[in-house]
């Protein structure tokens, strides 16, 4: 829609998923994963996720490094050039993994749960996420997984959201400050 309103595209992504936010907020506040009783513990505890999940990216990348010359980072991972670097920020790194939180765990998920098994949700919302990224990538895939995996764990979006913010981070920032690529 945005190459007929005459719209930069990242604006445009900002509105949409601030629209999109409204709605849940308006129709679905209380099913969408986002009430806690501790949202500091959340908050940490998609901290540390994240951490651990960078670790083992990182030691995944060296180890793969004795098959592959590029190792998997510098196979997934290619540096973005980006010139509107807040606004990108602010809608892909923020914005958006908090709107597809709130969606794909909060409401989906947590609608899939009351019917099905904590495996199968895990694995059709995982397949729903990374195909609405344009095509089904290990990257989406995995990063379903494991945002899903955390809301089973946690029932709140709000490790998943941090985890997700910061992976979508990573994949824009790495390919520029990782010394191995």
């Amino acid at each position: 829609m945005s190459a007929y309103l005459s719209i930069d595209g990242l604006l445009y992504t900002l509105a949409a998923r601030l629209f999109e936010t409204a709605f849940i907020f308006i129709f679905a506040f209380r099913l969408c994963g986002i009430l806690t009783a501790s949202l500091k513990k959340e908050l940490a505890i998609g901290l540390v996720s994240a951490a651990v999940f960078g670790a083992v990216v990182l030691a995944i990348d060296l180890a793969s490094r004795f098959f592959m010359g590029k190792g998997l980072v510098g196979i997934l991972l290619t540096k973005q050039h980006i010139d509107q670097w807040f606004e990108f920020f602010i809608t892909g790194c923020l914005i958006g993994p908090f709107v597809e939180e709130l969606f794909f765990r909060g409401m989906i998920y947590t609608w899939l749960r009351q019917r099905l098994s904590a495996a199968l949700c895990i694995i059709l919302t995982s397949l729903l996420f990374a195909s609405m990224h344009g095509h089904i990538s290990m990257i989406q895939l995995t990063g379903g997984i494991i945002f899903a995996s955390i809301y089973e764990w946690r029932k709140t979006i709000w490790a998943p959201f941090i985890v997700h913010a910061l992976a979508n981070i990573g994949i824009w920032v790495i390919p520029h400050i990782y010394l191995f690529m």
